[in-house]
């Protein structure tokens, strides 16, 4: 007997849409008020993150005379140098601000290049290049972190949280333009970070000597050894060779004038200073004296150790000479202790050699110290009033030139790098109030709105009410 098939006996897994549209519009509330109150939510997220959220001035400066993080006389550089106390004085009085520890917590300087992120894309590129091994990742890798380095080391970013300074972004502006200019100042001025460190200390005082007294003898004796040790460094500088003082002479000119002044004038005013010695005589002997004593100890220590030295090399039987071919060395069945020995003797040979360097110096320095002492002892009375004259009036221009030929040469040094920096851009307000993407964050919170309120309007159970009629009719049927 065959069977009849009626589609009325299968279930109905079909989904009805009239029932669904249905449910969703029973429940057209929830898919109302959900999304606005998810819309509300993240109105609120924006709101405390822009409570958060800074916005700093940055402002980009590129280095200029600043090489391996040093001044051109040596000094080490720091970005932090940008927020020593005067440097943030200096700028605050430029802009009439009040210099206190707010404006330094406000302010970050660190190394930093615009061009920085340009050099990130570029090897990032690189590294999604396929079939890289391992060493060519590394060695990119590598690359990338010293580029960036040097790259970043060229200039610097200044950052101004100008809302915590109260300031608006003009004042911001104003701010980040004064703090480089006033670090340039400060330390080209006050630190002179611009000069050789050799020529800091050889400056000399121009007041009037009447080389006279003992004391008028030492004080030129000093300003002498100053303006030679200061032409001896110019006359190595390469750029202040060619500069000349006010009577057009040169470092090497006044040297040999200096040199000069000291065989026909100096030196016989110091054999005859103590014809009459007085008390300040006195005691530049005692002084000197005791300066060559010292130096007889140093120089007796140094021969204890070159004694020393020598016996440790006769104990171990070795002999140190530097001519030795390294290749022909033959080591036998105690290797180890050979090379032991070998490496203790060419140690010891290098302290030897700088041990009898310094005894070179010190004896050089006896030596000179003996010669002034000998000749005060002289007691030769070489000095006559028109003499004494002839002395002055030379080392009074000697003075003269040597100030006005390292006035130059700072002038010089001064010009040739001008400020320590070079603008890049102006400065301009990083990000704003609100968030990255706010509007994208308003859309998504709208999007979950809806659809969470189209799955519980789904997923509730909802109780029609029944028709009025029927109520009626039931009530009658119970009278």
């Amino acid at each position: 007997m065959q069977q009849t098939h009626n589609p009325e006996h299968y279930p109905n897994d079909e989904i009805s849409l009239t029932d669904i549209f249905k449910k969703l519009w029973l429940r057209r509330g929830l898919l109302v008020i959900l999304p606005i109150v998810t819309l509300l939510l993240a109105v609120v997220f924006i709101f405390l993150s822009a409570v958060k959220t800074t916005t700093p001035t940055v402002y980009f400066v590129q280095l200029n005379g600043i090489e391996k993080s040093s001044y051109p006389n040596g000094a080490r550089f720091s970005p932090q140098d940008l927020l020593i106390p005067e440097v943030l004085e200096h700028a605050s009085a430029q802009l009439g601000l009040d210099f206190n520890d707010k404006l330094r917590q406000a302010i970050q300087v660190e190394y930093g290049m615009p061009t920085s992120l340009g050099l990130s894309k570029k090897y990032q590129k690189r590294l999604s290049a396929k079939g890289l091994t391992a060493t060519e990742i590394d060695q990119i890798n590598k690359e990338y972190e010293e580029n960036l380095s040097h790259d970043s080391q060229r200039g610097l970013r200044i950052s101004i949280n100008h809302s915590d300074l109260g300031l608006n972004a003009e004042e911001a502006s104003a701010l980040a333009y004064a703090l480089p200019s006033s670090w340039s100042y400060v330390y080209s001025t006050k630190y002179r970070v611009l000069i050789d460190t050799s020529l800091n200390n050889i400056s000399i005082i121009k007041k009037h000597n009447p080389l006279e007294k003992t004391s008028d003898i030492l004080a030129a004796r000093n300003s002498i050894r100053r303006m030679n040790q200061g032409l001896k460094t110019l006359s190595k500088d390469n750029r202040l060779q060619s500069i000349v003082s006010e009577s057009n002479l040169n470092s090497e000119d006044l040297k040999s004038s200096l040199q000069l002044f000291e065989e026909i004038y100096f030196r016989p005013l110091l054999a005859g200073l103590f014809h009459n010695p007085d008390q300040v005589a006195n005691s530049f002997i005692i002084e000197t004296q005791l300066q060559i004593d010292e130096i007889n100890v140093n120089l007796s220590e140094f021969d204890r150790i070159v004694d020393d030295i020598r016996s440790f090399r006769l104990q171990t039987g070795g002999k140190v000479d530097s001519s030795i071919d390294r290749e022909s060395v033959q080591l036998g069945d105690n290797t180890i202790q050979q090379i032991i020995d070998l490496a203790n003797q060419a140690s010891l040979s290098d302290y030897l050699q700088r041990t009898l360097s310094s005894r070179r110096e010190l004896a050089a320095q006896k030596a000179s110290l003996e010669t002034e002492l000998s000749r005060s002892n002289s007691k030769l009375d070489l000095v006559n009033k028109e003499f004494l004259t002839l002395a002055i009036d030379d080392f009074k221009f000697l003075k003269q030139e040597y100030t006005s030929l390292l006035k130059a040469s700072c002038g010089i040094t001064r010009n040739s790098y001008g400020d320590f920096y070079q603008p890049i851009g102006e400065p301009e307000v990083i990000g704003g109030r609100l968030p990255d993407k706010t509007l994208m964050i308003f859309a998504l919170a709208v999007s979950a709105g809806i659809t969470l309120s189209m799955v519980m309007a789904l997923i509730l159970p909802y109780r029609e009410k029944e028709p009025v009629f029927e109520v009626k009719t039931t009530l009658k049927s119970a009278i």
